[in-house]
């Protein structure tokens, strides 16, 4: 996925916001599987701007500006959801970190996997909070879905980061 899309997608499920009601949007929502920071997201709408993917409805105090999906973006959105093959690649800072982490003290690695479990237990609640809501819409259905894998794949961390703590604790 790229950040194009994500906003362009919220856009098109949400309705006309400003950068700022964006952000926020996108931190509630799309931030659990595409993360990006805050000042990535402002340049991406000018450049959505550019191409005619969005454009702006009108503008707001202290000069925001509110934006909406063109037909272009949504025709853009379903192209990539439909054609365009995912990257599949994985970047995880944890397991780059575990790839290295013989390098420490066997006490230290430990903990490290304990705070990994930890950190997924707290994601796993947000998750959790989200499937218990009632869902009737397509687009409810959708964010369904992806909260679902959510609470899956952050089981099974929590299950192999106490597997790899207990691991180390023997080193």
């Amino acid at each position: 996925m790229s950040l194009k899309h994500g906003l362009i997608g919220l856009l098109a499920r949400e309705g006309p916001q400003t950068g700022y009601q964006l952000t926020k949007a996108f931190d509630r929502s799309v931030n659990f599987v595409w993360h990006a920071v805050h000042g990535q997201i402002y340049p991406e709408l000018a450049r959505l701007v550019e191409a005619g993917f969005i454009r702006q409805t009108g503008t707001g105090p202290r000069g925001s500006k509110r934006y909406e999906a063109t037909p272009e973006g949504v025709a853009e959105l379903r192209r990539w959801i439909t054609d365009v093959e995912p990257t599949r690649g994985t970047r995880s800072e944890t397991l780059l970190r575990t790839f290295f982490v013989y390098l420490v003290d066997p006490d230290a690695a430990e903990a490290f996997f304990r705070r990994e479990a930890e950190e997924y237990r707290r994601e796993l609640a947000v998750l959790e909070g989200f499937a218990a809501e009632r869902v009737t819409k397509p687009s409810e259905r959708a964010s369904a879905l992806t909260v679902d894998s959510g609470v899956r794949v952050l089981k099974a961390r929590i299950k192999w980061a106490e597997s790899a703590a207990d691991e180390a604790s023997g080193w």
